[in-house]
């Protein structure tokens, strides 16, 4: 008996089920976790469970040192291991650093690799860069915040994502602090 998809499949429902295995299963276990266990520190006190080799997205280190634990552990993985680094918005002008940063994860045998970099517009003037909740332009709030999320870049993570990526993506901690970058 072949599977077939049925008819009145949409391609809104082919995204959802795209999405249903990554996206929810990090927020619907961590919900059925609390109710079995209870909030403990460190462990269930957020929304959200850390997905596969990751270290904790708000944990404060260089994107260097990222790379080096989870080169470790890329190769226990039979499914999806990208390793990201967060950057902001400044560093999409500093070529040269993005380069370091790709080298580095290349040459410790990271299979797959991104650099997040926010790229928000403000849908009132058209301003993109990262913005928090006021465009810096025209003083507009009707902004839309591109993130990438579960390996997908999302429209606005803030209305496309449940509440438990939405708090992840919150919390990630940008590994550019750790560097000296410069708008070059």
């Amino acid at each position: 008996m072949k599977c077939q998809r049925p008819d009145s499949f949409s391609a809104k429902d082919e995204k959802i089920a795209q999405r249903l295995t990554a996206e929810n299963l990090c927020y619907t276990a961590m919900k059925k976790f609390k109710e079995q266990y209870g909030v403990i520190p460190n462990v269930s006190d957020k929304d959200f469970f850390t997905n596969s080799i990751h270290v904790p997205v708000w944990k404060q280190i260089s994107p260097f040192e990222k790379i080096n634990i989870e080169a470790q552990l890329t190769g226990y993985s039979s499914a999806g291991c990208i390793t990201y680094v967060e950057f902001d918005a400044k560093a999409k002008n500093n070529l040269k650093a993005l380069q370091q940063i790709v080298d580095y994860a290349m040459d410790h045998d990271i299979p797959y690799f991104a650099i997040n970099v926010p790229a928000d517009t403000c849908i009132d003037c058209g301003f993109t860069d990262q913005i928090d909740d006021v465009c810096p332009k025209c003083g507009g709030h009707n902004i839309k915040h591109l993130r990438r999320v579960t390996g997908y870049l999302t429209g606005d993570y803030m209305t496309s994502f449940n509440k438990g990526k939405q708090q992840e993506v919150q919390m990630r901690y940008q590994h550019t602090k750790q560097l000296n970058l410069c708008d070059c």
